[in-house]
């Protein structure tokens, strides 16, 4: 390993608290985004962990028609990673071309995240389980991220466009 350049460790240090900073500005905003970007992730990496996270056949029927636990964790895992980069994108670089997309990105991932929520819920009820009446919290939530990442897609909008006349 080569040694760090005079300044290098600087930048990097720079950069952390860059990140950091931009993140803390937004995080009251935002802060359900960034609950349920952390719980899908943790949930997907509950089951694409080993063992079967879905020790009961009944509850996860519905899901598992779709497609094995593997591959709904590593879908959650993809929703939870890209719906963070987003949030920090937003955050720290609001002021590049990166953070144009952001919202765009934040509200795609909620919607899909609504629909993995939604197919746990009913796939769990359909069980006659008590457990589906919690899938409920992370539906609300997600609709709440839904309304704001796509106001703030128009919020950008009407900025960009004031901007440009």
């Amino acid at each position: 390993a080569r040694p760090a350049a005079p300044g290098e460790s600087q930048g990097v240090a720079l950069m952390f608290f860059w990140i950091v900073t931009g993140i803390k500005s937004h995080l009251p905003d935002r802060l359900p985004e960034w609950v349920m970007g952390f719980a899908i992730l943790n949930y997907g990496l509950g089951l694409v962990g080993p063992g079967d996270a879905w020790t009961s056949p009944t509850a996860w029927a519905a899901m598992a028609h779709y497609a094995p636990e593997n591959a709904w964790g590593w879908l959650c895992v993809m929703l939870g990673i890209a719906r963070l980069m987003a949030l920090v994108i937003n955050g720290t670089f609001a002021d590049t071309a990166y953070s144009r997309f952001s919202p765009h990105v934040r509200g795609s991932t909620a919607v899909a995240a609504l629909g993995f929520w939604m197919m746990v819920m009913l796939s769990v009820s359909a069980s006659g389980s008590i457990g589906s009446r919690i899938y409920v919290l992370p539906l609300v939530l997600e609709v709440w991220c839904i309304f704001h990442a796509w106001r703030d897609t128009g919020r950008a909008r009407t900025a960009r466009d004031g901007m440009a006349r």
